[in-house]
């Protein structure tokens, strides 16, 4: 009992270590923003109270990844808005409970029917209730002035002092394609072994590897939006935009695997005659996905062995087809070659080239 309460505990903060490594670029970025929007601020505007500074510059670098300037552009809006009806309001009827509460029902108000979403919306209510905790009289102006700084600010390091765009792109795809391909030869183990537990196993992995889904697309945008407008990281766009070309064909090779381990399964439980070629074109996919983790994040890279072991199993799964095959194999055959397109086109080919190839080592 203890040791399983230990080995948790540690794997815990395995975990959390991680995930404060990869936090260090933004801790970074939010450092300096907050940083250098007080000083200036402080210094070159010669204002006392520049806690609106700091604050706006923390705000616009918490924003959550995907259309990042332009939400951070909304949250300094929404700020905005709070210091202005905030500051109005506490200015002729003074601050307390219900004071609070109408400021906020009004700074929400105005927010709405100024066309803001629900980013400016609470960022506005949220603004106002500061400034009404913190009434000073004839600070409208500073603080107002405030909020642009730390907003500049904010975005000027986004900018500046970018994280790697590449990075949290192949943190998601690296295991997502490591996933398929692990489930590939297991199946194709299972297939060449006629063992129906190793293949059900396979399934249930296929399963799993689910999709990449919201979180990679708002990442895509976020790390297209890094490269268009650093300069230190626009040299990168090629790439993020390699993956963005990939990621549906990515998917479906995903989607191709569950198929494949389910069709082989079906093949092993209906005890189907399985061709010896078949397990072989199975593994070679398994191959020909393994290194595409490496080949989307290298500008150049030889994507000629890639290519070919895709091919290569394309072709030996076509072979298996020699004679006229049961409804499981013919369902494995058509999900390999299907899947050997979904490589071709994450490569960069497009979808009438890799069909071409396909069906020309077909025959």
């Amino acid at each position: 009992m203890l040791t399983d309460v230990l080995h948790r505990v540690r794997a815990h903060l395995r975990r959390q270590r991680h995930a404060l490594r990869r936090a260090a670029v933004p801790i970074a970025q939010m450092a300096i923003a907050v940083g250098v929007s007080w000083y200036v601020a402080s210094e070159v505007f010669g204002h006392t109270n520049t806690y609106f500074a700091p604050i706006a510059a923390a705000v616009v670098l918490r924003v959550a990844p995907g259309q990042r300037t332009k939400r951070a552009v909304e949250m300094v809006a929404g700020i905005t808005v709070g210091i202005a009806v905030g500051d109005l309001v506490v200015r002729e009827i003074g601050v307390g409970g219900w004071q609070i509460a109408l400021i906020v029902t009004m700074a929400v108000s105005v927010a709405i029917l100024l066309g803001a979403g629900n980013l400016i919306a609470s960022q506005a209510a949220a603004t106002a209730v500061l400034v009404a905790s913190l009434p000073s009289p004839d600070a409208s102006y500073t603080r107002f002035t405030d909020a642009l700084i730390g907003g500049c600010v904010g975005l000027t390091v986004l900018i500046a002092v970018p994280r790697s765009p590449l990075t949290p792109l192949r943190r998601l795809v690296d295991p997502f394609l490591a996933q398929c391909a692990d489930a590939l030869a297991q199946s194709a183990d299972a297939l060449a072994r006629r063992d129906a537990d190793a293949a059900s196993r396979a399934l249930h992995d296929a399963y799993d590897i689910g999709r990449l889904g919201h979180s990679y697309s708002r990442e895509l945008q976020q790390s297209q939006e890094t490269a268009l407008l650093s300069p230190v990281r626009r040299h990168e766009l090629s790439e993020v935009d390699r993956y963005i070309d990939a990621t549906p064909h990515i998917d479906g090779l995903a989607r191709d695997t569950r198929v494949l381990c389910r069709a082989v399964r079906g093949a092993i439980e209906t005890d189907a005659s399985v061709p010896n070629e078949l397990p072989d074109a199975i593994r070679e996919l398994a191959a020909a996905v393994a290194e595409l983790p490496e080949l989307l994040s290298k500008t150049g890279g030889d994507k000629g062995e890639s290519v070919s072991r895709a091919l290569g199993a394309a072709a030996s799964a076509r072979q298996a087809l020699s004679e006229p095959g049961e409804l499981p194999v013919i369902q494995i055959v058509g999900q390999v070659r299907s899947a050997a397109v979904d490589v071709l086109r994450a490569l960069g080919a497009d979808r009438a080239e890799a069909d071409a190839h396909v069906r020309a080592v077909g025959g």
